[in-house]
């Protein structure tokens, strides 16, 4: 049986497009047929918001999964789990989720209760996409341990590279400490604006910086007023304007992470058969 692939987007700077990016990819993989449950991982419950969710709707979270393994180790996934106009799954989270990281703190296993919580649900999806908390506290720790891999959404802009650099080095903690095949999926470039020096500057030194180690992606995500008003209505840029260029960008996001998808289990049958 072929397990989903879980990626946790990440980055410990806030407002770089890192639900931006876990919506419209999930949106983007709904729409090549695949099976998609994104998590919103960050109390504030942006995805759910980016997503059109009342608060009332929020109350049944992660932060009840995480707290139902911490004590029982046993899950009821089906009252967390809510339907997307978009085609996909969400579970959403709420303030309480900044409790459970208290409690994760004295806990002996603290990195490995996501994993626990989404590991059945691997045989449910395609895709499992985690929209972590823009930190490196011990909510991103469980989401990276919880990893296949990561996609970094990385603003051009100093503040934002800096954050890159953070992040990748927790991810090479994480890797030595709890999850050894965790991986770079790609670093995505956001909020660009070809018009400006800055951005451009600043993107060719990402290239520069980490092109050689990591993968960046060759394309970017554009200024657009358009996403920031998709997600003001509750949609994916996919479904408020396909044809635009961000809607393009998130499409060639989804075929590429797919691709990889494809490609990884391929070579794990590989070595099954050998």
């Amino acid at each position: 049986m072929t397990l989903g692939k879980v990626i946790a987007i990440a980055n410990q700077k806030g407002g770089v497009g890192k639900t931006t990016t876990a919506v419209n990819l999930a949106a983007g993989l709904s729409q090549r047929n695949r099976k998609v449950l994104l998590i919103d991982f960050d109390p504030q419950g942006d995805s759910g918001k980016a997503l059109g969710l009342k608060p009332s709707e929020s109350k049944q979270s992660i932060a009840n999964l995480m707290l139902e393994m911490i004590v029982s180790d046993a899950c009821n996934y089906d009252s967390k789990i809510q339907k997307t106009k978009e085609g996909f799954d969400l579970i959403p989270a709420n303030e309480k989720l900044s409790s459970i990281e208290v409690t994760l703190g004295s806990l002996e296993d603290k990195e490995t209760v996501l994993r626990d919580v989404l590991e059945p649900l691997k045989t449910r999806y395609d895709f499992l996409l985690i929209d972590c908390k823009p930190s490196l506290g011990m909510l991103t720790v469980n989401a990276l341990t919880a990893a296949d891999s990561v996609i970094i959404p990385s603003q051009p802009e100093y503040l934002s590279a800096n954050g890159t650099y953070e992040l990748l080095k927790r991810i090479q903690k994480v890797k030595e400490d709890s999850n050894p095949a965790l991986y770079v999926e790609g670093i995505l470039i956001t909020m660009t604006d070809d018009r400006t020096v800055l951005s451009n500057t600043v993107q060719k030194q990402i290239q520069e910086q980490y092109g050689k180690q990591y993968h960046v992606f060759p394309y970017s995500v554009p200024r657009r007023i358009a996403i920031a008003e998709s997600s003001a209505l509750g949609k994916s840029i996919l479904s408020y304007k396909p044809r635009s260029d961000g809607a393009e960008v998130y499409q060639q996001l989804g075929r590429e992470v797919d691709r990889n998808a494809q490609r990884e289990t391929g070579k794990h049958r590989d070595t099954l058969s050998r």
